[in-house]
């Protein structure tokens, strides 16, 4: 160490004491803050698996900060930030390395100090953060933040300045402590190796021992600014992104780092899932309605929030004019929750008061005008997932989004009046358009009518054993005049390639995407518990694995493939763009080339359900290419392709702010020249449809003409105008098939045929053309495959089915294939039972699923809760009871219009009937001294002798029941003893309780 003159020695003290003293009130202040923002993170209600598979966690942690992945759709952007980022990391050594260096200029860390790989370190640390983050201020200053378009439109711009110019300062002291070292002492030999910038910077400084004293504590100071203001300011997720980005990446929805997309997280109440059979509305918390009610990962989120606008510059609603913005969403909740934590607002210096879980928060309204967030902007999400994909730091905004609508739906009961008859269609018809059960089959009419073979489930076929795929046609695919063609575009190619398929026919049922994504869970929960029974009953036997279902409806495919495994539904479910790019890749479809004269040019629209959500791009651009067309891509594709403005259930909404996201995207693609603009979901093609023909100044012959993938593919492949001479029926894969007998399960393979040893020339190239589900897609260990998941904990509706006479061949009596668990709702009269149709629901046998009481549409299961239609019928006379008709749905309770629904109190309709006695038990039609109730006869094995019940009459004809009338309703519960306060969950569209003090 050089010899240090008194006054040199002196300045060097006062220097380094006074980085000491400004140190203390600093990290006070900033571990006031940490300490204050902890708090309000852990006090959000609690969130279960977020803690599972802790390795693969870390893996994803270390993946996404040392390769910033999240951030690599901005090469640039991503390569200075990550500069930024090491330098705030390791800098820190450099950082605290100045408490030494401003008492002694000469000094350092002991031993590594001279090493020539720390003296590299600190360069490029150095340069890096000096250049990173000017490149950063100029991208900043380039974006013109005060337009709205601007992805830091909205951001805190003085937050960001400061971190900025900390950052900025910070990196120039790492430069100018050394080279002050370089050009005062002889010791520091430049090395070009490793001080290849700072050695040039050196010869323009003095030889002076308090000038490097200087520089160190400029180092040290800008530190201990960032951390007195940011200990003050923690609403600046700018700055404290540092921090929880970590714990936020650590902890996301997906261990293994995939984004938030694809399956809605489940409704928690308390960190327990809940569903309609265990809500209990006294005590469960239905959604996020107030900010106690948020989970700490909504906190977390919301503190994490770097405001980089990634989300907003991609949103479809914000780039349409509408006021949601994913960045003001999360910044809103953020600032609210902030200011209104009573612990934050001035809490002891490091000491804290034993608070309960929701300490400090004030019950504040999350959404409503005068709320945190404004019901146009909760109601302009379309799902899309731009923003989840989008996101640095893995924020949910869609599950966020998701739990405020589910308390506005389910308990406030507000929502957009298009949603009340959508909600009613889905619990009457199992359709979002209202329509019968019957015009299902419609289209397969018209289709056997052009010679295409369409088997339907329960009556051309009569189970699955002959099958490999069952093809789940949707609401849209049977009922919309555009979807109606894909549909039988499908059928026909899958008919030509000799694929073994099936559909449902008219038992098939919403799978409740669009109830789900409104917030009205519990009419999902509702549909999907049916339609899971009716595809367990249909693949009854058939192993995981080849429990293949196949859909145009992208929707309906993130349905079945995504959230229907968390209700039991397992299923191996693909995209018709799927499997008919693996018949075109296996010869079973031979497109005929087109001639350079017809290549007409056309465009692709991602979907988002089949393409951001689910990764699904390549296979419709594959066929498009089979085609022989010319692909003209839009500038957004693929991951970052825009909206159609259909999804999160706006396809039933009116779109009234800003311009139509549809039509947004129309132009996009008539600009590409296109003269066909190719889809792969059903609401993308009505939605481009109308976009077309609203910016499209052209004459409507010569508008592009927006037609399905498969259309196009179908064209392709007529010979003369018409579909080749079909191939054999045949196994694209050999099958193996398992029969379930008294709880055992034995698994045959069926021999082979002719068929399926076509198929075994090259099994290695028949695989199919994207990856197997995302999701682990096996049953759960309580549930046999083919079987729907017992639920013993409820006793059985009376008038129950009773077991089964002892020697009979199954231990549950099976369904017919394409039926679904039946619920009881008015119980039979005594002897009125009659062994069922083939095909018709039967009571479920013993060890089968149990039955359900009748629910309202969307509302949690609540106690003594049986809304009655205005008007409302008496309680049903013995013997007046009728069964359903197959496949018909069971009659919602239409809601008296504006009136009180009150917590365990069953409202009673204008003449409705009388509450029972107090001790009564559940309406349930008393049976006839000495009488009976006959036992429903099981369903006939294929090729069985047809069964009969004892001394019963002749069985129904198929379809001979009535289905119940629309709007039809339930006897009614009688009312509790001592009924509980007015309160609750409330089906969509009640109204509020009142309540009545006069009680």
């Amino acid at each position: 160490m050089p010899d240090v003159d008194s006054t040199t020695a002196t300045v060097t003290m006062i220097l380094g004491i006074t980085g000491v003293v400004l140190s203390v009130p600093a990290w006070l202040f900033f571990l006031r803050g940490a300490r204050g923002l902890w708090k309000f993170i852990t006090s959000g209600t609690p969130l279960p698996g977020r803690f599972n598979r802790p390795f693969t966690r870390l893996a994803t942690l270390v993946k996404e900060v040392v390769f910033h992945s999240e951030m690599a759709r901005k090469p640039a952007v991503a390569i200075a930030h990550w500069f930024v980022m090491v330098g705030f990391l390791v800098g820190f050594i450099l950082w605290f390395e100045a408490y030494i260096q401003t008492f002694n200029p000469h000094g350092g860390w002991p031993v590594v100090s001279h090493w020539p790989i720390y003296h590299l370190l600190d360069e490029i640390l150095g340069l890096g953060t000096v250049l990173g983050i000017m490149f950063l201020v100029l991208v900043r200053l380039n974006s013109r933040v005060k337009e709205r378009l601007s992805r830091f439109y909205g951001s805190n711009q003085l937050a960001a300045r400061f971190v900025e110019a900390v950052v900025f300062v910070e990196g120039a002291g790492m430069i100018l402590v050394k080279a002050g070292k370089i050009a005062t002492y002889p010791d520091h030999t430049p090395n070009p190796w490793t001080d290849f910038v700072t050695m040039h910077v050196a010869t323009l400084l003095p030889a002076s021992a308090i000038m490097v004293s200087c520089f160190a504590l400029m180092k040290l100071l800008s530190g201990l600014v960032w951390l007195f203001v940011v200990g003050k300011q923690l609403s600046w997720g700018v700055a404290w992104h540092r921090f929880l980005a970590f714990f936020t990446i650590f902890l996301q929805k997906n261990p293994d780092g995939s984004n938030a997309l694809g399956p809605v997280q489940p409704m928690y109440s308390s960190g327990r899932p809940i569903t309609l059979d265990t809500a209990d509305p006294d005590t469960d918390t239905i959604g996020v309605g107030h900010l106690p009610d948020a989970s700490w990962k909504m906190l977390l989120d919301s503190a994490t929030c770097t405001e980089c606008g990634r989300c907003q510059e991609m949103c479809p609603a914000w780039n349409t004019g509408k006021p949601l913005s994913p960045k003001k969403f999360m910044i809103d909740i953020r600032d609210a929750a902030i200011k209104n934590s009573s612990y934050l607002v001035d809490p002891s210096l490091l000491e804290g008061t034993q608070d309960d879980a929701h300490a400090g928060l004030d019950v504040l309204r999350m959404t409503g005008r005068s709320a945190i967030i404004d019901p146009d902007e909760l109601w302009s999400c379309t799902n899309c997932g731009a923003c989840v994909e989008q996101c640095p730091v893995d924020i949910e905004h869609i599950d966020h989004i998701t739990n405020l609508r589910r308390f506005e739906v389910l308990i406030e009961s507000e929502f957009p009046s298009e949603l009340t008859g959508m909600f009613k269609n889905l619990e009457t018809k199992k359709n979002p358009w209202g329509r019968n059960a019957k015009d299902r089959e419609d289209w397969i009419s018209k289709a056997r009518k052009n010679g295409v073979d369409v088997p339907v489930l329960g009556e051309d076929v009569t189970d699955f054993s002959d099958l490999e795929y069952l093809f789940w046609v949707g609401c849209a695919g049977a009922f919309d005049d555009q979807a109606v063609k894909t549909t039988v575009a499908v059928v026909e190619l899958l008919h030509t390639a000799g694929v073994k398929f099936a559909v449902l026919g008219k038992a098939e049922g919403c799978t409740g995407d669009p109830a789900r994504r409104a917030g009205n869970e519990f009419l999902f929960q509702m549909l999907a518990e049916d339609n899971i029974a009716l595809l367990n009953d249909t693949f009854d036997g058939v192993p995981k694995g080849q429990r293949k279902i196949i859909t145009t409806c992208p929707h309906c495919f993130n349905t079945l493939r995504n959230e229907y495994p968390d209700f039991d539904g397992h299923f191996d479910v693909f995209h018709h763009t799927q499997l008919l790019n693996r018949l075109v890749r296996d010869g079973l479809l031979t497109p005929v080339p087109r001639t350079d004269k017809n290549r007409k040019p056309v465009t692709y629209h991602d979907p988002c359900f089949l393409g951001r959500h689910n990764k699904v791009f390549d296979p419709p651009r594959e066929l498009i290419g089979a085609t022989g067309a010319d692909l003209k891509e839009m500038d957004r594709n693929k991951n970052q392709g825009f909206c159609c403005g259909a999804g999160g259930a706006r396809m039933f909404m009116e779109e009234k702010l800003g311009t139509r996201i549809a039509d947004n995207r129309a132009e996009e693609a008539v600009a590409t020249g296109a003269e066909e603009i190719a889809v792969g979901c059903p609401f993308c093609n009505v939605m481009l449809t109308g976009g077309v023909k609203a910016v499209s100044d052209a004459p409507a012959d010569e508008q592009p003409v927006v037609k399905d993938v498969a259309q196009m593919l179908r064209d392709n492949v007529l010979v003369d105008g018409k579909l080749p001479t079909p191939r054999d029926k045949q196994f694209l894969e050999p099958p193996t098939r398992g029969l379930t007998d008294l709880g055992l399960t034995s698994v045959r393979h069926l021999p082979p045929t002719a068929d399926s040893e076509k198929t075994k020339t090259k099994p290695q190239q028949q695989t199919p053309v994207t990856p197997s589900p995302a999701k682990d897609n096996q049953p759960s260990g309580a549930a046999t495959p083919g079987t729907a998941t017992p639920r013993p904990t409820v006793p059985q509706a009376p008038g129950a089915a009773k077991p089964a006479a002892p020697g009979s061949a199954r231990a549950a009596t099976p369904k017919a294939p394409g039926t679904a668990t039946p619920r009881p709702t008015v119980p039979q009269a005594p002897g009125s039972a009659k062994p069922a149709a083939p095909g018709s629901a039967k009571p479920a046998a013993p060890g089968s699923v149990r039955p359900a009481a009748p629910k309202a549409p969307g509302a949690a299961k609540p106690k003594n809760i049986t809304p009655q239609a205005p008007g409302g019928a008496k309680p049903a006379e013995p013997g007046s009871a009728k069964p359903a008709a197959p496949g018909s749905v069971r009659p919602a309770a239409p809601k008296a219009p504006g009136a009180a629904k009150p917590k365990n109190i069953t409202p009673q309709a204008p003449g409705g009937a009388k509450p029972a006695a107090p001790g009564s038990a559940r309406p349930a039609t008393p049976k006839a001294p000495g009488t009976a109730t006959p036992i429903p006869a099981a369903p006939k094995a294929p090729g069985a002798a047809k069964p009969k019940a004892p001394g019963s009459a002749k069985p129904a004809a198929p379809g001979s029941a009535k289905p119940a009338a629309p709007g039809s309703v339930r006897p009614a519960a009688p009312k509790a003893p001592g009924a509980a306060k007015p309160g609750g969950i409330r089906p969509p569209g009640a109204a509020k309780p009142v309540t009545n003090d006069k009680e």
